[in-house]
Parts: C-alpha cells; sequence; structure tokens
C-alpha cells in the first residue's frame, strides 16, 4: 500500500470545526420547526371566554388566560385591572404586582 494511502481520516480533518454561527443556526432551525400554528375558535368557544371575562370584570375574581405569543402558549394568571375596548386588549395584574397586556385576538381560554 502507498504511503499516500495510510494517512487515516486526515483528508477529512478540517471539516470537523463548528462555529458557534453553526450551532446558533442549528437551534434556531430547531426552535421554527417546534413553533405552533395558530388554533381557530368557534363562536362558541368565544362566547364563553366573553361570558368569563365579564364576569370576572364584575366580582374581580382571579382568571387564568392562556394567550398565543410566537408560535407558542403562555399562560398569565390575575386579576384584570383594565379592559381597552378600542385597542381590544386586556390588562392583568398577576401576582407580585405584574402587569401583562394580552390582546385579545391572541387569547385561546380564559379560566376562573
Amino acid at each position: 500500500m502507498n504511503d499516500h494511502l495510510k494517512r487515516g481520516n486526515l483528508l477529512w480533518e478540517g471539516s470537523r470545526m463548528f462555529l458557534p454561527e453553526h450551532k446558533q443556526s442549528l437551534l434556531e432551525r430547531k426552535r421554527l420547526k417546534q413553533k405552533l400554528q395558530k388554533p381557530i375558535l368557534d363562536p362558541d368557544k368565544l362566547e364563553e371566554m366573553n361570558q368569563t371575562l365579564c364576569a370576572a370584570m364584575e366580582f374581580a375574581q382571579d382568571i387564568t388566560v392562556s394567550c398565543f405569543q410566537d408560535g407558542e402558549i403562555v399562560c398569565c394568571t390575575g386579576k384584570i385591572c383594565r379592559y381597552e375596548e378600542f385597542e381590544k386588549a386586556v390588562w392583568i395584574k398577576g401576582d407580585e404586582d405584574q402587569l401583562y397586556k394580552l390582546k385579545l385576538d391572541q387569547v385561546l381560554d380564559i379560566v376562573l
């Protein structure tokens, strides 16, 4: 066997380099694949959420709201402190006085 054929895996050694940019792009691709599609709510569910929202505002009850944001479902818990009809948004005051502004078109579920 010739000496140049006994070099082992040296021919491919240069391609083993993995830059931080490569890792970042692979993680970004994985995150994009895991994103969810926004579900479409039927009118009955919208009416049920509207009634729950009105009851929570009237009696100042704690609610848990599930929202769709950036391909993920996020849950917020607290009391409704403000409802903005023109912007179609709800402000929820959570634990430790955190304020959440939730757009109503992103809301998936409201539970007392």
